[in-house]
């Protein structure tokens, strides 16, 4: 008997101690309708496609996101072939990119929104750009909806000029 006892108090203790699992529904406290993390499956995605531009890697950049992806460039809105654009524009012009990744986090959301989204991976990153000697900082803020395991439609707010007198 004293087996069985302890045995439901490890297991109990176990589960207590227990992660809330990737995609649980929220706590369900007043004004609560979801969770937010910090470390996941999309916010590692949305890492992958940032190493992919910073490098080059325009096959994995591609990988990240769905084929319908849209893409809200300062509300500038393009499908994935007019994102794509840029890294043409980088090589013809010689610019080098350098990227300081900053916080990164995901929100879950227990019911979908319109377009069937839950997941969407916020971040802070930091674009360096080199051209000879000259060099331009962007900051940009993105917000990334994830659906099936892709980036399915993406918002960046950023300030375009410091890069804009770079390509000149």
């Amino acid at each position: 008997m004293k087996k069985i006892i302890l045995l439901f108090a490890l297991a109990g203790s176990i589960f207590a101690c227990t992660k809330k699992e990737e995609g649980a529904a929220s706590a369900g406290a007043k004004g609560q309708n979801g969770i937010a993390i910090d470390s996941s499956a999309n916010t590692d995605l949305v890492r992958k496609a940032i190493a992919a531009f910073e490098s080059g890697d325009t096959a994995t950049y591609r990988s990240t996101y769905s084929a319908d992806a849209i893409f809200h460039d300062n509300l500038d809105s393009m499908g994935i072939d007019g994102n794509m654009s840029i890294f043409k524009v980088l090589a013809d012009k010689g610019i080098k990119v350098s990227i300081e990744v900053g916080p990164v986090w995901e929100n879950q959301f227990d019911k979908p929104d319109a377009k069937g989204y839950t997941n969407f991976v916020m971040g802070y990153t930091t674009f360096t750009y080199t051209k000879g000697d000259k060099t331009a900082k962007t900051v940009i803020f993105a917000v990334d909806a994830i659906k099936d395991g892709k980036q399915a439609e993406e918002w960046l707010v950023y300030d375009k000029t410091a890069f804009a007198e770079l390509i000149k």
